[in-house]
């Protein structure tokens, strides 16, 4: 068994040089019969595009097409070698013809070789699409108004104003099922850091309701630019203020006033932006009788001046926090109550009492008993034992809720 393979190695690697050249003649000669023979050979071209023609047969009645399907072609194609070899896409074209447009939109796809010493050296065996499918559509006008949107920002201080369009409307041809898409049409206009009046044309684009632009080969506009003249104002941002809130129901107060917008911009002439410092919204906020948080909505444009406007949301939303007044309870000791007019009558106050306060927050935390003084008047009072009215001093912002009696004997 050695034997045999060491024998079978000898015979590869003897005169290996010699072996490598029988090779490459060997090769060569395969390729030297090859090109002398140039056998029949098969290839598939990808992607060679369709034409669409005589689109006059639909578009004379009004109507346009849309390629649903079948765009492009792939094709199988045999001949000799050193014709297939060579070709590409660009040698062959694939028709369809609107004049054999059927009943199911369907166009049979024609191809061929582009040069007629072409086409008798090769054949096309088989391609992968054999009809153009279309969608047909009626084409309409319809009329839209002309939005403006600004694009950029004006200079430092300044703001776009209000413009005017050369035209207002614009005519647009287009398929129905483009036309229902439309939902507005916008010239779109860049401010490019203007700080004065000015005019240019602007590009119109068409958007759906989602906000996406709208691009179709079959869209006929009347016009694709409008002029647009723009006035540019000075801005400035001011506070605005709450001047005038009522009073709530009783026993209740206004814990917070707060607005949607603290701020507003402002638009106008110079000389009238300087006259303004705040919006004051000073008209008064009824909310007598209310026990719970109110909310109002108010037009700021009743409070700007004459030459100003309001650019932006013009509308602010003021909430009204509203609470019960805080209450606390004091007991004064019979003998901390003052007795007036008393005489030679001998006087005993039998109870303690209880005074009761309202007011604000802050106001209440900070009163004590001290602060307080409670007096009875027994001028008129006969011997015997009477219920009489206490005079009740309570400190400033607070009230007292309920009036407060003692007992009194007199002997």
């Amino acid at each position: 068994m050695k034997k045999a393979i060491t024998k079978i190695k000898m015979s590869l690697t003897h005169n290996v040089g010699i072996k490598i050249v029988a090779v490459i003649i060997a090769t060569l000669v395969w390729l030297m019969v090859i090109n002398i023979s140039d056998p029949e050979k098969t290839i598939v071209i990808y992607g060679v595009p369709v034409t669409v023609t005589d689109e006059e047969t639909i578009t004379d009645m009004g109507m346009v097409y849309i390629i649903e399907s079948g765009r492009y072609v792939n094709i199988t194609v045999s001949g000799k070698r050193s014709v297939v070899g060579k070709l590409s896409t660009s040698d062959f074209e694939a028709r369809a013809s609107l004049k054999e447009l059927s009943k199911v939109n369907s166009i049979p796809i024609d191809i061929s070789a582009k040069r007629n010493s072409l086409a008798r050296k090769v054949t096309i065996e088989k391609q992968s699409v054999q009809t153009l499918m279309v969608d047909i559509e009626e084409v309409q006008k319809q009329n839209f108004d002309i939005e403006v949107e600004f694009g950029g920002s004006a200079a430092a201080g300044y703001v776009a104003g209000e413009y005017t369009l050369s035209k207002s409307s614009v005519n647009v041809k287009a398929p129905t099922s483009v036309l229902d898409r439309i939902s507005k049409v916008v010239a779109e206009c860049e401010l490019d850091g203007a700080s004065a009046e000015f005019s240019k044309k602007c590009k119109l684009v068409l958007y759906d309701k989602h906000g996406r632009t709208i691009k179709n080969n079959n869209i006929t506009l009347s016009t694709k630019k409008v002029l647009v003249s723009v006035e540019v104002s000075k801005e400035k941002e001011v506070p605005v203020e709450v001047v005038n809130v009522g009073t709530p129901a009783t026993g209740y107060q206004v814990e917070k006033v707060e607005l949607s917008q603290k701020t507003v911009k402002l638009v106008g002439d110079r000389n009238a932006l300087n006259t303004v410092s705040s919006i004051v919204i000073d008209k008064a906020i009824d909310i007598s009788n209310q026990k719970k948080n109110y909310s109002k909505v108010i037009d700021l444009n009743k409070f700007v001046p004459t030459g100003v406007t309001i650019n932006g949301n013009h509308e602010v939303k003021i909430d009204i926090e509203i609470k019960p007044l805080e209450k606390k309870t004091f007991t004064l000791k019979s003998s901390e109550i003052k007795i007036n007019n008393k005489g030679d009558k001998s006087v005993k106050i039998k109870d303690d009492i209880k005074v009761s306060l309202q007011g604000e927050k802050e106001v209440i935390n900070k009163i004590s008993k001290n602060s307080i003084s409670a007096s009875i008047d027994v001028d008129k009072l006969d011997i015997g034992t009477s219920k009489v009215p206490v005079d009740i001093n309570v400190p400033d912002g607070t009230t007292l809720l309920k009036d407060v009696t003692v007992s009194v004997e007199i002997s």
